[in-house]
């Protein structure tokens, strides 16, 4: 990391004459729930960015970060003083065929994969402290593809390696693909898990003039491999899934997919097959779109199942017994004139519930109405979740955002939700001033991490204790550009 810094200062710096100069300064008081106002002891917050180009097709980027206050978490015996690099990157890009990263505390680790998760860009970032190189490769024939290395030095010396090729075929009408993965940890060469995927693709609806009114016919397969030292010679390290998109038959559009994960099949640069504990797992699904003819009304239906044993780490045995899990939903969408939205969408779930130690149903409703208009936009929400069970929870949210001016913006939101024998509520607001550019105001009111995430289908704060409730504070912010 320090070498990388080092090297990125002296390429930034060199090249004065050729950089931008850019970022913010902020400052943020306070009125806290006991009444006090933090008018004289604010948080100062300066982010500055350095970017140049030392050489053509070159680029050399920098981001330093700094925040002083005299109460950290509002204690006065312990000020903030932090000064942190926040990231940086050297590229060169060989317009014919090739592009170069090199990277620290960026995450430029995402590259599209096929039906399953076998990488995890924020698992490769190692939670924004990786250093890495990215190589980007096209125009090879008919190839493309990425490379990519990861040091996640703040986990102990973890190191990992990714990369992904991918040929389309016939004007894009069948496609092939592969992904490969491998993580090592510790001193050990033995110490590692990789895994070897395989993807191929086709618009079947494309290669006939006959199957051109059914769609597209979309046909995807992928099957992976995984590979742990020490695992059993009848492990069960395979993955695959097949799925079908884009298949319309008059105003119905299909679509459904099954899968098979094996109960050994790791990727530890996953979240999927790792954290999630996706693996030892058989399942399939079908959705179904209906487009009503000249009509702004669509219908949505779907079916999921889903069968593992309760312990997905062991195999399938008289202790370790398979669970069916199912889902069913369906939507009604419908635009009215006005710009008025609405939808109503049923979800039912049944399966095993550890906490009762039998087969339960969890249904679901939701019901939401959108207006808007040139200078404002209002949302409604009912959300009863679970209902008919003890865990039900009925939760209403209404967003408005508006124009007051053409300088003045207003946004606020508010959820309520009732257990049957108690309630919370949060309210979030804020008021935004632009008259100043390149300068911001704002002053808010609540907490803005609550309900940020679709109002009532936020179960962060759906599913919290009862004592969580309105944060009774407001907040002045003045942000400067340059």
């Amino acid at each position: 990391m320090k070498a990388f810094v080092k090297i990125l200062a002296l390429l930034v710096g060199g090249s004065l004459f050729a950089a931008g100069l850019g970022g913010y300064y902020e400052v943020q008081t306070r009125l806290a729930e006991d009444g006090t106002w933090q008018l004289f002891e604010p948080v100062h917050r300066f982010e500055l960015r350095l970017h140049s180009s030392p050489w053509e097709n070159t680029e050399a980027f920098a981001k330093v970060f700094a925040e002083l206050s005299r109460n950290q978490d509002n204690d006065p015996e312990r000020p903030l003083r932090e000064y942190t690099f926040i990231e940086g990157h050297l590229r060169y890009r060989w317009p014919k065929h090739i592009e170069l990263h090199a990277f620290s505390r960026q995450n430029r680790f995402w590259f599209p994969q096929g039906l399953f998760e076998l990488v995890n860009s924020d698992r490769l970032s190692d939670g924004g402290n990786s250093q890495g190189i990215r190589a980007d490769f096209w125009g090879i024939g008919t190839l493309s593809g990425v490379l990519l290395y990861s040091d996640m030095s703040a986990s102990g010396g973890d190191d990992a390696l990714a990369g992904r090729l991918y040929a389309p075929f016939f004007d894009d009408r069948l496609r092939l693909s592969s992904v490969a993965a491998r993580k090592d940890w510790g001193a050990s060469t033995s110490d590692y898990n990789s895994v070897l995927s395989a993807n191929i693709g086709a618009s079947v609806g494309r290669f006939a003039d006959f199957l051109r009114p059914l769609g597209n016919i979309d046909i995807e397969g992928q099957v992976a491999v995984s590979r742990i030292p020490d695992e059993p010679k009848d492990a069960e390290n395979i993955a695959w899934s097949a799925e079908f998109r884009q298949l319309r038959v008059g105003g119905l559009e299909l679509q459904g997919g099954y899968r098979d994960w094996g109960a050994d099949f790791r990727s530890y640069l996953s979240n999927q097959f790792d954290y999630d504990q996706s693996f030892n797992e058989k399942g399939f699904y079908g959705r179904a779109v209906y487009f009503f003819p000249e009509k702004a009304i669509n219908l949505y239906g779907g079916y999921s199942e889903t069968r593992a044993p309760q312990n997905r780490s062991a195999r399938i045995s008289v202790n370790n017994p398979e669970r069916t899990a199912q889902e069913a939903f369906g939507e009604v969408y419908i635009e009215w004139v006005n710009d008025i939205k609405s939808k109503v969408r049923y979800k039912h779930y049944r399966g095993w519930d550890a906490n009762y130690r039998e087969i339960r149903d969890y249904p679901e409703l939701l019901g939401e109405v959108s207006v808007e208009s040139r200078i404002a936009k209002v949302k409604a929400q009912v959300r009863v979740k679970d209902f008919g069970t003890d865990f039900q929870i009925i939760a209403t949210g209404l967003e408005f955002n508006a124009n007051l001016t053409h300088d003045l913006k207003f946004y606020a939101r508010a959820v309520n939700a009732a257990e049957k024998s108690e309630s919370r509520q949060t309210i979030f607001a804020q008021l935004r001033y632009e008259r100043f550019q390149p300068a911001e105001i704002f002053l808010e009111f609540g907490n803005p991490g609550d309900t940020d995430n679709d109002l009532t289908m936020d179960d962060d704060f759906v599913n919290v204790g009862a004592s969580h409730g309105v944060a009774k504070q407001v907040a002045l912010f003045v942000k400067v550009f340059f």
